[in-house]
Order: structure tokens, then C-alpha cells, then sequence
């Protein structure tokens, strides 16, 4: 069974490489090294091939043909999204253009001082909407990054060595739950947090959705918090429309706090139309509606998914 396992594609030595491209050749010599780059995940990287082409054609219903192309087409949009996000970092942001649909619903969230969740997912360039947030929201409530600690590290480590200032404050998650404390912390003080809300770790807390179709899991984490927390929290995406050109959507805020269930529908419900529209820019390359593996939870957790089962077969 396919699953996330805490690692993402494109990592620190995806950086380092284009990097040295951006900075000796330019961006459309970066574009162009990604036909083939493109072609060889095609070939080389079967679980992911697989999983993309079983996206597109047992939830998006495509042809067998149009699904084979998509899976090129899709590591070609990574790619594209992975070297637009290192010319950002490199300082190379004015290379890009950009409309927002709904500012103003982060606006509202930061002026309101309450504190605020922005969530986005595995899909577009979410560091492109994070550079637009420091730019446009910055002033009014300090913006904080949830990210895995071990990739916080590398990529820190990497972008101090090459002279790039990260203005958003990181909160690393890590094994001793210290990013907990954090998290409530920068909500008590009106701040923002930044965080994904699509993936999770084996032995994780999950959220059954309906999502294209089908039901699948989301990590529990993000919305338990908007509902512990009482903030209100909105959907962030970027989307690439043309070769400098991007496009922003922020959703309405979700002020419903008796349920961590409609805030997690929320999200994969507005998650679901963005797919719809921009198919090839979603980037979860394994099976996303594979069950969960549950071995390493705790022994109420496992317990309890027991007994629901048990309650299942008796209905």
C-alpha cells in the first residue's frame, strides 16, 4: 500500500541544482532541462508514475491516452513550481506576476487580531502564496511556518549559506511535540500559522472526507487546532497560469468551531474544485485514498478504529 512516508520530492538538492541553473543560465534554461528531467521520472519513478496516472484516470475519468500524457505533464508542472520557488528564494521574485482572488479574507483575518490559520495542500507553489503573504499581510500579524523539522534544517541551513533571508518565522515539527506549544502560543498572540493540510504521518490522527468521489483521510492535527483554538481559518492556493504569471485564491473564513469534521470537509471540498481546474498542478505522488496505516498509534487509537469496525460488520 502507497502512502506518504514524511518525505517530500524536490528537496534540498532539488535547490542546490537550480540554484546554479537560475543563477548561470536563467529560468527558461531551468525550464528546459525539465524536459528531461520530465521524461525520466516517467521512466524511473514507477510508484509515483503510477499513482499519477491512476489519479487521472480513475478520479478524474480521463483516457488512457490523455492519462499517460497528464503523468508527463505533471512532472513537468512540479518542476516548473519547484524552480519557480527557488528563484523566489534566490531574491529573483520581480521575474513573476500574479492576480489574488479574495486578499482581502487574509486581510480580514490578520487586522482582526485574533489569531488565524492559513492552510493550503500538496498542489500549485504554496511558497509563491507564502512570499505573496510576507509581502501584503506581514505588517499587519506575524506569519509563522509550520513545516517538518528535518526539512526546516537542510533547506535553513542551504538558504543562509547562499544569502537568503526567510522573513516568516518557521515552527519545526518535530518527535517531542514542542511545535504544540508553539503553535498555540502564535495563535494566543493574534498571529498567523501557515501549514498544509493534506498529509500525514503513519500512526497519525485522521479525518475521513468525501474527496473526488471517495472517501479519504487528512490529518486530524490542523483542524482539531482551528477548533480547540476558536480561530478562524482560510484555504490559500497558487496556481500557475502561464509561463511568470500566477494566480492566488484565498476561501472565505471557516468560523465554524464545534466541528474539526466540517472544517476538514471545508477544505477538501474547495481542495477538490481548485484539482478540477488546474489537474495537472497536484503534486501527492502516491495513493491518497489508500487506508491509513495505523500499526504505530497509540493503543486507544487502534482500539477504538477496532471497535468501529466491529460496529460496522454488526450493522
Amino acid at each position: 500500500m502507497a502512502s506518504w512516508k514524511g518525505k517530500t520530492r524536490g528537496g534540498l538538492l532539488g535547490y542546490k541544482i537550480f540554484v546554479f541553473i537560475l543563477k548561470n543560465l536563467g529560468l527558461r534554461a531551468a525550464y528546459t532541462l525539465l524536459v528531461f528531467v520530465s521524461f525520466y521520472f516517467v521512466l524511473f519513478a514507477p510508484t509515483s508514475t503510477k499513482s499519477i496516472y491512476s489519479f487521472f484516470r480513475k478520479r478524474l475519468k480521463k483516457g488512457r491516452i490523455k492519462s499517460a500524457l497528464a503523468v508527463y505533464k505533471t512532472y513537468f508542472s512540479f518542476g516548473q513550481a519547484l524552480i519557480d520557488r527557488t528563484a523566489v528564494l534566490a531574491g529573483q521574485k520581480d521575474k513573476f506576476t500574479y492576480d489574488f482572488d479574495g486578499e482581502e479574507h487574509i486581510r480580514t483575518i490578520a487586522e482582526e487580531g485574533n489569531g488565524g490559520v492559513l492552510i493550503s495542500f500538496h498542489g500549485g507553489n504554496w511558497s509563491m502564496a507564502g512570499s505573496m503573504l510576507e509581502d501584503n499581510v506581514g505588517q499587519s500579524a506575524r506569519i509563522n511556518i509550520v513545516m517538518l523539522e528535518a526539512e526546516h534544517q537542510k533547506i535553513k541551513s542551504f538558504l543562509e549559506r547562499i544569502q537568503v533571508k526567510q522573513a516568516a518565522n518557521i515552527i519545526g515539527v518535530g518527535e517531542d511535540f514542542s511545535h504544540i506549544i508553539k503553535m498555540g502560543s502564535a495563535l494566543r498572540n493574534g498571529e498567523l500559522l501557515c501549514m498544509h493540510g493534506d498529509r500525514f504521518l503513519p500512526g497519525a490522527e485522521t479525518i475521513e472526507v468525501n474527496f473526488l468521489g471517495a472517501k479519504v483521510h487528512l490529518p486530524a492535527g490542523p483542524f482539531e487546532l482551528i477548533t480547540r483554538m476558536n480561530v478562524p481559518y482560510s484555504i490559500v492556493f497558487a496556481f500557475k497560469e502561464s509561463t511568470s504569471h500566477y494566480h492566488y485564491y484565498s476561501t472565505p473564513p471557516f468560523k465554524d468551531a464545534v466541528s474539526a469534521q466540517k472544517a476538514a470537509q471545508y477544505f477538501a471540498t474547495n481542495v477538490e474544485e481548485k484539482i478540477k481546474k488546474y489537474p495537472y498542478q497536484w503534486y501527492n505522488f502516491y495513493d491518497f485514498w489508500a487506508t491509513p496505516e495505523i500499526t504505530n498509534a497509540p493503543s486507544s487509537r487502534r482500539r477504538r478504529t477496532k471497535t468501529k469496525k466491529k460496529e460496522a460488520s454488526n450493522g
